[in-house]
């Protein structure tokens, strides 16, 4: 018996694999559509290259559940969720922005897996899937170089000044008057600012195409709040006096016909909104400012009321499928009697 990878999954693996497996079924289908609108040879490669590692990324998940005897989960299928005969939505400007920041979210979530994971298959997977995201982060970025498009975060003029810090002020206030911004705090904001241009112009073009008024609401709050998040994290760098992120508005084109279910556009609005969560966390643990730890608490809170709001309306059209559980003992104990 090979004790290497044919170990009983470890409750990060299955989960992993369980969501791996979710994720990528819906951003195959988003690439898909990308590759087949790109207009500039360079972006189609990109595209190819991360479609590449979404398809790879679902085969080998696919194949470790199997073994497990492990319910597979529907997921996302090209013939009922992508319309490839819809026009182009997005610019190619776009489409390198969420590629450069799909790499982004796969090389974190990638290095979660691997930390995460015992088994040595699996351990080796995710290992190979964090080079090939960080070669695709590589390539996008340098693309968005070349096209004299990429934002940079803000620059500081530093002090330069290595001292202990004996002063409390350093840690602000939850009122004004609070000291300058570090290096860090200024790029979580510019990065959670950058963030939410994506994720509204992304909302944009969902919201021309869907005819479920509903559906149409809820992407619509989702946009009111990325304009909200992007004005609070926004004033903060202006009243330091620091650029915030340009804005990309014109990368969504007049598109009316859906390329996405909206099924898929529900999802692709969950993941985001999951995504934010996790990065406000960690822009909170690493702000030092009371000010800075208060507003991004604010903001989850936020996040998470509009979660439920889209989490209930997938509960409604049953469009959520369920995650790897533990089994519940109790319950079968009664089933016995």
């Amino acid at each position: 018996m090979d004790v290497k990878n044919n170990a009983k999954l470890t409750s990060g693996e299955l989960a992993y694999c369980w969501e791996q497996l979710m994720d990528n079924s819906a951003s195959n289908l988003v690439l898909e559509y990308f590759n087949l609108t790109s207009e500039l040879q360079e972006v189609k490669s990109l595209c190819s290259e991360a479609g590449s590692i979404s398809k790879s990324t679902i085969q080998f998940c696919e194949s470790v559940l199997s073994n497990e005897n492990y319910p597979m989960p529907k997921g996302f299928n090209i013939n009922y969720d992508l319309n490839p005969n819809a026009p182009k939505m997005y610019t190619d400007v776009f489409i390198l922005f969420y590629l450069n920041n799909l790499s982004k979210l796969g090389i974190s979530l990638s290095s979660m897996a691997l930390t995460d994971s015992v088994r040595e298959d699996i351990r080796n997977f995710f290992h190979e899937q964090l080079k090939k995201m960080s070669d695709l982060f590589q390539r996008t970025t340098t693309t968005l170089l070349e096209k004299g498009v990429f934002v940079r975060p803000p620059s500081i003029t530093s002090t330069h000044e290595t001292s202990p810090i004996a002063n409390k002020g350093f840690l602000g206030n939850f009122f004004n008057e609070n000291r300058e911004l570090t290096a860090r705090e200024a790029n979580e904001l510019h990065k959670n600012v950058f963030m939410n241009y994506i994720g509204k112009n992304l909302l944009i073009g969902f919201m021309q195409t869907t005819s479920n008024p509903q559906l149409k609401a809820v992407m619509q709050h989702g946009k009111e709040l990325a304009l909200n998040i992007i004005d609070k994290l926004g004033d903060i760098l202006i009243q330091n006096d620091l650029p915030i992120s340009m804005t990309w508005d014109t990368c969504v084109l007049d598109g009316e016909t859906a390329p996405f279910s909206d099924k898929l556009m529900t999802y692709l609005l969950d993941q985001m909104n999951r995504d934010g969560i996790a990065n406000y966390g960690y822009s909170a643990a690493v702000s030092v400012r009371k000010d800075l730890k208060v507003t991004y608490a604010k903001i989850i809170t936020d996040v998470y009321q509009y979660e439920e709001n889209i989490k209930s309306f997938m509960l409604k059209n049953e469009w959520m499928e369920k995650p790897p559980v533990a089994l519940n003992r109790i319950k079968l104990a009664e089933d016995k009697v």
